[in-house]
C-alpha cells in the first residue's frame, strides 16, 4: 500500500518547479539503508555481488503504463541466483517474476526476468529489487523511476440531456474507460468552465437557463493522470417554452415540502371540494373548512369575499406535482373544476453538488499522482502550504518532507503517532492548541460552529485513500469534507481521520476506536444512564467519556451532539432554555429506547446502529416558522417528554421514511386512514376537527413513514393542532429528507425534546456514524 507518497516531480509539472526542493526519500523496507539516487538520477550505494549480478534500468528512466494500466520492469541475474522480491514504494511487493534467456550479447552465466505489475501511483516512486544466491547473501539495487500514463481515457458515449424544463435540463452520459483509472468528468455549458464530477456521477443538472433557448453540453473524461478525451461528446438542445399559468381560479404556492392551494369560493353552488393530487384523490372537505377571512381567520360561514387556502404536505423537495379541485353541490353533481401544475422548490445541500463533486475527483487525482495533501479550493488562502513543497496541479501538492507521515499512512489499525515533518507540523500549525477528538457538528458556519475533532479549526484532515492505496490528506472546511467523505462509495475511496491530539497524530477509521487507544479504560455499560458523563460536559474539547470499544459509540455521539448543538443555538439565538439533571436522565433514556427501535431489537436498550439520522423536532422549524403546537403534539405522542405509553409507540422512535407516503398507500391506507379507519378508533382526529376551528390533525411521524402502516392498533394522533403549521412541518420533512440524506425506506430517529419545543426553539437534524457527528440540518433565520 502506497500512501502519501514522497516524490520530486510528477506527470505535468513544469521542469522549474520538479527541482524546487530537495525531497526526504525513504528507501523501501527492503533497501533500507540505502541512499536513494541522486536528483541526477545516479545511482548510489547499489549493493552488487559478483557472484549474483543484478541489473536494473538506469535511474530517472519515465516508465509509461500500458493499455492495461501496467508496466513491465525487467533486469538480469546469475543464473544460480534467485529473485527475491520487488519493492514498489513502502507498501507494495511482489515476488511475481518471470525468468528467460539473458539479453543478447551477455555471457551464458545470466539468466533475464521481468515483473509486470499496476504501480499503486504515477509519478516518481523508489523501487527496489532483491536477489539472493545463498541465505544473507543479497545484490540489492534501489532506483527512481517516473511512472506515467500517456494514454488517454476513452471518449464519452451516450451523451443525452432529458427532463428538459423552462430554465433546466440534466445531461446524462455513460461510463468512460481508462487503463489506469478515471477520476472524473468535466462538463462545459455553452463553452463555459469547465464543472468537475467525480468517477461516479455521471449526470449533471444545468438551471438558470432561459426559456425556449439552444444550448450545448459537452463532456470529456478525465482519468487519474488529468488526461482528457480526445473528443468531447456534444449535445444541442432548447429550453421549453415558460409554461402557463394555473386557472385564473386557483393560486399555487410551492416550498420545498409543501405547496399552498388558494380560490374563491362560489356559495352559489359550491358545497364540497374533491381535490387531487396527480391523478390520485388527495382529500374531499367542505367549502367552509379551509375558508379564511381577510386577515386569515377562519371563516364560517363562507362567503364569496373570503378565500380557501388549503396545504399540501409533505411532498418531495424539487418535484413536479399537477393539482385539480373538483367544486361539488349540495346533491353530489360537478359545479365547477380548475386545475394547476408547480414544481417544489429544491432543498439547497450544505455543501454545493459542484464542491463536493470537484473536491472528490481532484482529491482522487492527487493520490494517484502521489500527492501529499489536497487543500480544498475554499480554504486555499487560509492554509500556509509547507516550504519546498511542489505544486502538482492547482490545490494539490507534494511535500518536501513526509517520511513520518508515510510511515503511518494508512494505518492497518487506528494509530497514534509522535514525529515530525513538513505535513504533521502542518497538521499542527492548523489544529487550535490542545485540540483532539471532539463531538461538534460538521457545518459550514465555521466562524461560529467547530468542526469534528479539532475545536476552533475551520479545516477538517482526512485521507483520501484510492483502491491502489494510493493516499493524500484532504485539508477541507468541515462541511466540505463530511460531503466529501459521503461521495467515498461511488469513487471507490477509503477515508481516514486524523485527529492532532497535543503534540501527536492520530489516526483511524472510527473516533470510538481512537479514543480506545489514547484513553482504554472500559467499563460495563448498560444504556446511556449508567455513561459516566451529563449535559455539563464540554463536547467541544477531548475528554474519555468511558467507551467500551466503540460498542456505544453513536449513542454517545448522539447525546453529545444533541446537548452541543442545542447549547449553540441557545447562545447564539438567545433562546430561553436550559438542560436540568432530569431533562439529561430522559434524554439519554429516549436515545437508549430510540436505538433499540432503530436497530428492532428486543430489549428496549440497545446502541445506535452506524450511519443513522436524527431528526430533533422544535416549536418552530429548521426556518424558525413556528410549529409550537406540532411539536408539543410529537413531545406528547411519544411519552410527554419522558417514555412511551403505552410502551409499544416506542417503535415511533424509529419511523422510515416513504416518498409521498407510498408504503402507506400500498397497504391500502389512503392518506385519511385516521378519519376512518376504526382500527385507530380512540385517536382525536377521529372525529376530525370541527369545520371553521382552523385546526387539523398532524401526521408526523406517520403518515410520510412505514408508521402509517403498522397495524399494532396504537392510537398516532393525540392532539389537533393548527392548519397554519402544516407547511412548516412538511417543509421540515422534506428540508431533513434531503440534507441529511435520508434514502426512501430508510429508518432515522425522531428524537422530541419537551424542554426544547417548549423554549419554542427550532428544529435540526444531524447523521452519526463511526467518524462522528455531522449537523445535516442547521436551524437558520
Amino acid at each position: 500500500m502506497l500512501s502519501l507518497a514522497l516524490t520530486v516531480a510528477l506527470l505535468g509539472l513544469p521542469p522549474s518547479a520538479a527541482s524546487a526542493a530537495e525531497q526526504v526519500r525513504v528507501p523501501p523496507p527492503a533497501c533500507a539503508g540505502m541512499t536513494p539516487p541522486s536528483e541526477d538520477g545516479t545511482s548510489v550505494d547499489d549493493e552488487n555481488h559478483a557472484a549474483i549480478r543484478l541489473e536494473l534500468p538506469a535511474s530517472d528512466e519515465e516508465i509509461p503504463v500500458d493499455e492495461e494500466g501496467k508496466v513491465d520492469l525487467s533486469g538480469f541475474l546469475h543464473k544460480q541466483a534467485t529473485m527475491v522480491d520487488l519493492s514498489i514504494g513502502s507498501d507494495m511487493v511482489t515476488t511475481d517474476f518471470t525468468l528467460g534467456p539473458p539479453p543478447e550479447g551477455e555471457t551464458n552465466w545470466s539468466a533475464s526476468w521481468t515483473s509486470r505489475f499496476r504501480p499503486p501511483q504515477l509519478g516518481k516512486t523508489l523501487v527496489c529489487v532483491r536477489a539472493e544466491r545463498e541465505p544473507g547473501r543479497y545484490a540489492r539495487i534501489l532506483r527512481e523511476f517516473t511512472f506515467v500514463d500517456n494514454i488517454a481515457p476513452s471518449n464519452v458515449t451516450g451523451l443525452s440531456v432529458g427532463n428538459i424544463t423552462h430554465n433546466s435540463a440534466t445531461a446524462s452520459w455513460n461510463a468512460a474507460t481508462d487503463n489506469y483509472g478515471l477520476a472524473g468528468y468535466e462538463v462545459r455549458v455553452d463553452g463555459g468552465p469547465p464543472i468537475r464530477t467525480n468517477v461516479g456521477t455521471r449526470s449533471y443538472t444545468m438551471t438558470g437557463l432561459p426559456p425556449e433557448s439552444e444550448h450545448t453540453v459537452s463532456v470529456v473524461a478525465v482519468d487519474l493522470a488529468g488526461n482528457k478525451s480526445a473528443t468531447p461528446a456534444t449535445k444541442t438542445f432548447r429550453t421549453a417554452a415558460t409554461p402557463p399559468d394555473a386557472d385564473p381560479e386557483l393560486t399555487l404556492e410551492p416550498e420545498e415540502g409543501s405547496a399552498l392551494a388558494k380560490w374563491q369560493p362560489d356559495p352559489n353552488g359550491d358545497h364540497t371540494y374533491r381535490v387531487s393530487l396527480d391523478g390520485r384523490l388527495y382529500e374531499e372537505f367542505s367549502m367552509a373548512e379551509y375558508c379564511v377571512d381577510a386577515a386569515g381567520n377562519p371563516a364560517n360561514p363562507c362567503t364569496a369575499q373570503d378565500v380557501i387556502e388549503f396545504t399540501i404536505e409533505p411532498l418531495e423537495a424539487a418535484t413536479s406535482y399537477t393539482l385539480r379541485v373538483d367544486a361539488i353541490q349540495e346533491d353530489g353533481t360537478p359545479w365547477r373544476d380548475f386545475s394547476g401544475g408547480f414544481t417544489t422548490d429544491t432543498v439547497a445541500p450544505a455543501v454545493p453538488q459542484e464542491v463536493t463533486q470537484q473536491t472528490s475527483s481532484e482529491s482522487s487525482q492527487c493520490a494517484a499522482q502521489g500527492g501529499d495533501f489536497y487543500i480544498a479550493e475554499s480554504v486555499r488562502s487560509s492554509v500556509t502550504v509547507p516550504e519546498g513543497s511542489t505544486q502538482v496541479f492547482p490545490g494539490c501538492y507534494t511535500a518536501a518532507d513526509a517520511s513520518c507521515v508515510e510511515d503511518h499512512m494508512p494505518p492497518d489499525e487506528d494509530e497514534k503517532f509522535d514525529c515530525s515533518d513538513d505535513v504533521t507540523e502542518m497538521l499542527h500549525d492548523l489544529a487550535s492548541p490542545g485540540g483532539g477528538p471532539a463531538l461538534s457538528p460538521l457545518s459550514s458556519s465555521t466562524s461560529e460552529v467547530k468542526p469534528l475533532y479539532d475545536p476552533g479549526n475551520p479545516i477538517q484532515p482526512v485521507v483520501w485513500c484510492l483502491e491502489s492505496r494510493a493516499c493524500t490528506l484532504l485539508l477541507a472546511p468541515p462541511a466540505t469534507a463530511a460531503a466529501t467523505v459521503a461521495t467515498s462509495s461511488v469513487v471507490a475511496a477509503v477515508i481516514y481521520w486524523i485527529a492532532v491530539i497535543a503534540g501527536a497524530i492520530v489516526v483511524g477509521v472510527a473516533l470510538g476506536l481512537i479514543w480506545a487507544i489514547i484513553d482504554a479504560s472500559p467499563i460495563a455499560i448498560g444504556g446511556l444512564l449508567e455513561y459516566p458523563i451529563d449535559y455539563t460536559d464540554d463536547f467541544n474539547t477531548y475528554d474519555d467519556w468511558g467507551l467500551e470499544e466503540g460498542q456505544w459509540y453513536h449513542s454517545l455521539a448522539a447525546y453529545a451532539q444533541t446537548i452541543k448543538t442545542t447549547k449553540d443555538l441557545t447562545e447564539k439565538y438567545d433562546l430561553p432554555f436550559a438542560w436540568t439533571s432530569g431533562d439529561d436522565a430522559d434524554l439519554r433514556a429516549n436515545i437508549d429506547q430510540a436505538c433499540a427501535a432503530q436497530k428492532q431489537a428486543s430489549s428496549s436498550i440497545a446502541p445506535c446502529d452506524d450511519n443513522i439520522a436524527f431528526y430533533v423536532p422544535g416549536g418552530r422549524n429548521h426556518k424558525f416558522r413556528p410549529m409550537q403546537e406540532t411539536g408539543k403534539h410529537i413531545v406528547e405522542a411519544m411519552g410527554d417528554g419522558r417514555w412511551p405509553q403505552p410502551a409499544g409507540r416506542a417503535q415511533w422512535f424509529a419511523p422510515a421514511r416513504s416518498i409521498n407516503g407510498q408504503a402507506a398507500m400500498n397497504a391500502g391506507y389512503d392518506r385519511n386512514w385516521y378519519y376512518t379507519n376504526p382500527k385507530f378508533a380512540g385517536n382525536a382526529c377521529l372525529p376530525r376537527p370541527v369545520v371553521g376551528s382552523g385546526k387539523t390533525c398532524d401526521e408526523f411521524p406517520f403518515w410520510a413513514t412505514d408508521q402509517a402502516v403498522d397495524l399494532s392498533g396504537l392510537t398516532a394522533d393525540v392532539r389537533h393542532v393548527p392548519s397554519t403549521e402544516s407547511r412548516p412541518q412538511g417543509n421540515d420533512i422534506s428540508s431533513f429528507s434531503n440534507k441529511c440524506k435520508v434514502d426512501d425506506g430508510e429508518r432515522y430517529i425522531v428524537l422530541p425534546i419537551k424542554p426544547w419545543v417548549a423554549a419554542n426553539a427550532p428544529s435540526f437534524g444531524f447523521r452519526v456514524n463511526g467518524s462522528g457527528a455531522s449537523l445535516c440540518m442547521e436551524p437558520s433565520l
